[in-house]
């Protein structure tokens, strides 16, 4: 009988030891998980923002749901980054807030002026504004300033360069369509690599130095239209300086000094469901 307690309390204390020892492994690997990372960064893609609720959709929403957005943001204690933030973290360890979110609205439509401008200013956020070169020559051009439907022209573009809420980004100068084989920056069925560079880099580069022009900054993000790319528009960008790009793959980003910023992924704000339901989910 001796015996058999003995056997058992060895037998015990065998798997108490081997238990201790996964949840010491689990513990540490989880620990070493957490450093792979400093941040998360939750990224929201906003587009078009309008009064009249016959227009809202996947890519409109209204002044109120943007506001409701910026409060939810606001106390929660979100604070709204640029792109200039997360590259000097990057290149000079300049830290980031700890619960940081970055704010995108892609196209440059008239109605980041109207409305969101004097809601980011209330609220103390910032955003990255990614411009289309040929709309904006068109309403330089043809000066328009119906909001449902116009874009920012060039002096529009120079004067929120020198706001300290908006960041001008790159969202190239004609490639924002989906026509004649063409799918935003990606390469044509049957292209060959070399055509594609030229047309990608001279597009790039011609609205590259347009924003130059107009705001005495180089735009260090390229927002990819649609999402659309390859891997060559990838290499590309790299030489041509920028230094941080934004794809439409929805998820979190995790963010270290050594992690890329290329391809970083966004979460679309459609009407009818909050930046709270976003994140929370």
């Amino acid at each position: 009988m001796k015996r058999y307690f003995l056997r058992l309390l060895v037998f015990i204390l065998t798997i108490a030891i081997l238990f201790g020892i996964f949840h010491a492994g689990s513990y540490i690997c989880c620990i070493a998980q957490q450093k792979n990372f400093d941040y998360e960064l939750p990224i929201i893609m906003y587009h078009h923002i309008l009064k009249d609720s016959k227009k809202h959709g996947k890519f409109v929403i209204s002044p109120d749901e943007l506001e409701q957005d910026l409060k939810f943001l606001k106390k929660e204690g979100y604070t709204a980054i640029l792109p200039r933030d997360l590259i000097a973290y990057q290149e000079k360890g300049t830290p980031l807030p700890e619960k940081c979110v970055m704010l995108t609205f892609d196209d440059g439509h008239l109605s980041y002026l109207e409305y969101a401008v004097p809601l980011l200013e209330k609220y103390k956020m910032k955003a990255l504004v990614s411009v289309v070169g040929s709309y904006t020559n068109d309403y330089t051009e043809h000066p328009d300033k119906a909001v449902a439907y116009a874009y920012l022209d060039w002096n529009d573009i120079a004067s929120l360069s020198k706001s300290p809420h908006t960041e001008i980004g790159n969202h190239t100068y004609d490639l924002h369509k989906v026509s004649n084989g063409r799918q935003g920056c990606a390469k044509m069925q049957g292209e060959s690599t070399e055509h594609h560079r030229r047309i990608f880099t001279e597009d790039a580069t011609k609205m590259r130095n347009l924003i130059y022009t107009y705001t005495g900054r180089h735009a260090d993000c390229f927002t990819y239209p649609f999402g659309f790319m390859c891997r060559e528009t990838e290499a590309e960008i790299k030489k041509l300086g920028f230094k941080m790009s934004l794809s439409c793959t929805e998820g979190i980003n995790k963010i270290s000094q050594t992690s890329s910023l290329f391809k970083l992924k966004r979460y679309n704000r459609p009407h009818g469901k909050s930046v709270e339901q976003i994140i929370k989910k």
